[in-house]
């Protein structure tokens, strides 16, 4: 038997029908040393036979068993070649495999379609119990086609050789017997820095040796990085690096295997290009993780998002691994090898591939799938000591709750009062307002499907625990007193911290006069927003163009004057604690908190005054009861008497001439929010407002001046130890927007792969809350990277629960708002003196009206903890 040099290499094929002559058929090498192959892979244009071709994880097709001995030869044909219109000859078609040693490989295993429109079917030869392919036997020669196919895409695997794939057409299946010989991989080389792989002795234990660990959303991670070189040889070598010592492939490249160049050299040949000599990519485990009808601890096969490697050469790398690493082979047919697309371009591409994929035995696995076995997250990390306490969002409405708890919540409440640690029961988004919240506090945050039944958990509630998060674990177990004092002493121990307020403004300020410099007056929110108003614009001509809202901001002095020239009204004490009962507090609640209130109106004691005098009162430090209702007593208060009527009409002239009647939306800007010290997101309100009517600017305007008060602002404050005097009200006042297609947060910063540049980006239909959903709501989650043709693309985790099925953007929308949110990054970044490359924002956006005009609603440093 002669070999054939074909375009990759050599291989061994041939007819051994007695008279027929010997007829070379197409192979295509996929891989690895001593292999090769020529021609395609015969599944061109199938790729919609199946309609969901993909491989997932769970059972495979069909597996075979059976090893009976043959009762003599197979026939013999005739020796005379078919004419080439004519049927195929009767009878069975034996495949005569060979390893090195001349014998059928031990534990053969055969991927292979005998129509392009039909599906892949596997035969494994040494898994016991298995059924079989109906007409397809394993043999001692190989294996035996009951029904000759005219055409055969076959892949054949054995342990230790090295894997073959072969196309036969009908010159190649008129003999009664095809030969087909697989070599023996090359032996393996171990050193301190890499090893080419793994024998039938080894363990996962061993390649996670290689590793270097890390985690994120999905939990733990085990990574080894590996490179493939030599692809247009058709012999390639892989090497798997000691990723523990060299995490960089350019530097492992170049100081272990001594291969000159520079990084961008090596860049440009790696991972660039269909006809590069060489890839690069990652072995990822996920040890905590469990596929949805799949194993537990996958292991993936990725490369990064802008790798324009093709599905076949994805492939190739694919095989290669699975062929040095034995211990994945767990069924007996496919190995717990999943290839991972880095993004959506690369996910349709292999949508395109999946009978290729099937054909050769590879699996592969989209982003969704793989974030869709999550039962776990681990989003911020750290300590509590607390009551471990059961409460629904509706209870924690009306529950006080202190720095004291660690809270288990069933479903994920609208708002999270100042707790030291929480466990969801639900899955979060880092974005979700929990997890900003405790990434503000520093306080640890984790969500735990069905928390409160996991045994972990559920013999702790109602004990005094000490609860700690950290990378891909968490633990709780019980405390002491002395313990939990200790520990809440050392948290609240701290200097004391004024914000800084410039009063001297007061009226309605248009924010083009404004810019990032006057946060001083009006606030960071209002001052930033007008400053993204000289980054983007306010209109275009453009559709696609993002802009930023029109509107006014009203300054610190505004708020200033109201609360020190207001006095508290007679009667508003007492109808003050009407609303307290009306809410539901009790009777001696509200009658503690009326004492509180009524020496305000006996000496007519300013709003401020009135303001500055409850934390001296005994009551109100010492019950957390009537401290939340003589705070919402206050706010009842604020909201009930007038602000200045030349203020008023000014703001209600204003908004009236510059948006007629739609409404407007006023919005917190306090001095307290989105600081390095002190991010106060969520902690005061907005609401809706117009020119004129009931619900008219002058009127509404005092629900947010009011909302310093809250109880959760006051509550966060005095963790922080944050001046409650030195907080100051400004607010902003821009369009409405009524009319959200789509409404998201974004963050400059890919946090599902920071090693990764990009956007991380929650989207949501119409005005359902990313941060705060109603009903389950969950949102889009998706990164935006580059791909391989330098155009910005998803990588989604999954689809809304208001939309299952399909993206709520297009992927020209996904490019603007990269486009719009890079331009942004590179505006603000020099404004806080911080590098561009290093700097996340938390930019707010939305989809408006039926022209879906993407508009930037807010842009602040994102979730800087505040400082120890």
């Amino acid at each position: 038997m002669s070999p054939v040099h074909c375009q990759f290499g050599f291989s061994r094929i041939c007819s051994t029908s007695r008279a027929a002559p010997i007829v070379w058929v197409a192979v295509l090498a996929l891989l690895v040393p001593s292999l090769a192959g020529c021609g395609g892979d015969g599944a061109e244009g199938s790729a919609d036979a199946t309609p969901d071709a993909r491989p997932t994880p769970g059972p495979d097709a069909l597996t075979g068993d059976a090893m009976p001995e043959a009762d003599g030869a197979p026939p013999e044909g005739d020796g005379a070649p078919p004419e080439p219109d004519a049927a195929p000859p009767d009878g069975p078609l034996t495949l005569v495999v060979t390893g090195p040693d001349g014998a059928r490989p031990a534990a053969l295993r055969a991927f292979f379609a005998t129509d392009p429109a039909a599906p892949a079917l596997a035969v494994a030869c040494a898994v016991p119990g298995a059924a079989e392919v109906p007409g397809v036997r394993c043999v001692p020669e190989g294996l035996i086609f009951e029904m000759r196919p005219s055409t055969l895409d076959l892949t054949l695997k054995a342990p230790g050789l090295a894997p073959l794939r072969v196309v036969l057409g009908p010159a190649e299946t008129t003999g009664p017997t095809v030969a087909l010989a697989l070599d023996a991989l090359p032996a393996f080389e171990s050193t301190a820095d890499y090893t080419t792989g793994f024998g039938p002795d080894a363990t996962q234990a061993d390649l996670e040796a290689l590793a270097f660990s890390s985690a994120g959303e999905l939990g733990p991670t085990r990574v080894v990085k590996w490179y493939l070189e030599g692809l247009r040889s058709g012999t390639p070598q892989l090497w798997l690096q000691n990723t523990a010592r060299h995490r960089i492939h350019a530097d492992f490249v170049r100081t272990v295997l001594g291969r000159p160049g520079t990084a961008s050299d090596f860049e440009a040949a790696t991972y660039h290009g269909t006809d590069r000599d060489a890839m690069a990519g990652s072995l990822i485990l996920y040890p905590e993780l469990a596929l949805d009808g799949g194993p537990t601890a996958p292991l993936t096969v990725e490369l990064f998002p802008n790798d324009d490697a093709t599905p076949e050469m994805l492939l190739t790398a694919w095989l290669a691994l699975e062929a040095r690493l034995p211990f994945m082979l767990r069924d007996g047919l496919r190995p717990e090898l999943y290839a991972v697309p880095g993004g959506e371009a690369q996910q349709r591409a292999m949508d395109a591939a999946a009978r290729t994929w099937d054909v050769a035995g590879a699996r592969s696995l989209s982003k969704e799938a793989l974030y869709a076995g999550i039962d776990a997250q681990y989003l911020n990390h750290g300590v509590a000591y607390g009551t471990l306490r059961l409460l629904t969002p509706e209870q924690l409405e009306t529950e006080i709750v202190s720095f004291e708890d660690v809270l288990v919540l069933p479903r994920l409440p609208n708002e999270l009062p100042l707790v030291g640690g929480t466990i969801t029961g639900e899955l979060q988004t880092p974005l979700a307002h929990v997890n900003v919240a405790a990434r503000a506090r520093q306080t640890p945050n984790l969500a735990l499907l069905n928390a409160a039944e996991d045994p972990r958990v559920a013999p702790y509630l109602g004990q005094l625990v000490r609860f700690e998060v950290g990378p891909g674990r968490f633990s709780l177990a019980p405390a002491t007193l002395d313990e939990a004092r200790a520990y809440w002493a050392s948290r609240t121990d701290r200097p004391p911290f004024a914000p800084e307020a410039d009063l001297g403004p007061r009226g309605v300020r248009p924010l083009e006069d404004l810019g990032f410099a006057d946060g001083a007056r009006v606030g960071v929110k209002a001052a930033n927003v007008a400053e993204l108003g000289r980054v983007l614009g306010t209109t275009s001509d453009d559709p696609a163009a993002a802009v930023a809202p029109r509107g006014f901001a009203v300054p610190f002095g505004e708020f200033e004057h109201f609360i020190t020239t207001t006095p508290v009204p007679e009667g508003h004490c007492a109808l003050a604690e009407e609303d307290c009962l009306e809410e539901g507090r009790s009777m001696a609640t509200c009658a503690a908190a009326r004492g509180l209130c009524t020496p305000a109106e006996a000496a007519a004691e300013t709003i401020v005054a009135y303001a500055q005098r409850l934390p001296t009162e005994a009551a109100f430090t010492t019950d957390s009861a009537v401290r939340e209702a003589a705070l919402d007593g206050l706010r009842w208060i604020m909201r009930h008497v007038d602000v200045d009527p030349d203020f008023g009409a000014e703001l209600d002239a204003r908004i009236t001439e510059r948006f007629g009647s739609a409404g407007v939306r006023l919005r917190s800007s306090t001095n307290a929010e989105d600081l390095d010290q002190f991010t106060g997101a969520g902690l005061y309100d907005s609401t809706t407002a117009y020119g004129s009517g009931g619900e008219r600017a002058s009127k509404e305007i005092r629900k947010i001046w009011a909302s310093v008060w809250n109880w959760r602002a006051f509550q966060e404050r005095a963790f922080w130890n944050v001046t409650h005097d030195a907080v100051k009200v400004g607010v902003l006042v821009h369009d409405a927007f009524p009319d959200e297609q789509v409404n998201g947060v974004l963050i400059t910063q890919n946090l599902a792969d920071p090693q990764i540049p990009g956007l991380y980006v929650n989207a949501q239909a119409g005005e359902t809350s990313v941060t705060n959903p109603e009903d389950g709501a969950v949102p889009e989650i998706f990164a935006i990277v580059l791909g391989p043709t330098g155009r910005p693309q998803a990588v989604r985790q999954r689809f809304s629960s208001l939309s299952p099925e399909t993206p709520l953007m297009t992927d020209d929308e996904i490019i603007a708002l990269y486009r719009a949110a890079r331009r942004v990054q590179q505006h603000f970044a020099p404004l806080y003196g911080r590098d561009p490359a290093g700097f996340a924002l938390d930019i707010e956006w939305k989809l408006h009206g039926p022209e879906r005009r993407l508009v930037f609603k807010q842009v602040r440093p994102y979730a800087a903890p505040p400082a120890p």
